[in-house]
């Protein structure tokens, strides 16, 4: 198998290779409590822990890629910004606390849906009571690209990803297809659904989620 377009762009510490900071993060910096503890799942080269860290927030990013955490590494170091980083599988990252925003962005269906399946309950569980996830995944709706349909292991159902947190809070929830190209790749069409939700303040952090 080939290398994703990704691998090879995070080597390029001038290029970023999923563009800026994502708007739905953005927008819920206002509402987190200052020094907030955050979890980047799957950061990639850290475009959103970035952003959340030069916020004065308490950041911790994981991700498979090695490359992608040393140009994340290097990055926070430029900015004189401090993130935990991780060099790990998320299909086995073990939740070492509790936290107030849970981010991943893009990459849960680049696992096996039992994998995902797994992950994101574990997710909701610890979130602390009146936290908030933020789940982006590409969707089964259109076939992925050539160049990815290798990598994309656990598409998504339409809609999936929203009845998964019906117990929450929906503060963003959207469908739509976008257009992209990344350095290295070619010019790519993906289905999307796109969640922000709030867990009910009631449901303590490590209890059912």
């Amino acid at each position: 198998m080939t290398r994703p377009f990704w691998e090879r762009a995070y080597a390029d510490m001038d290029t970023r290779t999923f563009g800026e900071p994502s708007q739905e993060v953005r927008d819920v910096v206002p509402t987190l409590k200052p020094g907030a503890k955050i979890l980047d799942l799957g950061c990639g080269e850290g475009r959103n822990a970035l952003l959340l860290a030069e916020n004065g927030f308490d950041v911790t990013a994981v991700d498979i890629s090695e490359a992608g955490i040393r140009k994340l590494q290097a990055l926070a170091q430029k900015n004189n910004l401090h993130i935990h980083t991780q060099v790990a599988d998320i299909r086995d990252y073990w939740f070492p606390q509790s936290f107030d925003l849970i981010v991943s962005h893009g990459c849960l269906h680049l696992l096996e849906r039992e994998s995902w399946q797994k992950l994101i309950p574990l997710c909701k569980t610890y979130t602390n009571p009146g936290g908030i996830n933020i789940i982006v995944v590409f969707t089964d709706t259109i076939a992925p690209p050539d160049d990815l349909k290798d990598f994309c292991l656990g598409l998504f159902r339409e809609g999936e990803v929203f009845s998964l947190y019906s117990d929450w809070e929906t503060l963003q929830q959207q469908s739509y297809t976008f257009e992209d190209e990344h350095p290295g790749s070619s010019r790519h069409m993906h289905p999307v659904n796109k969640l922000v939700a709030r867990k009910p303040s009631n449901k303590p952090a490590g209890g059912d989620a």
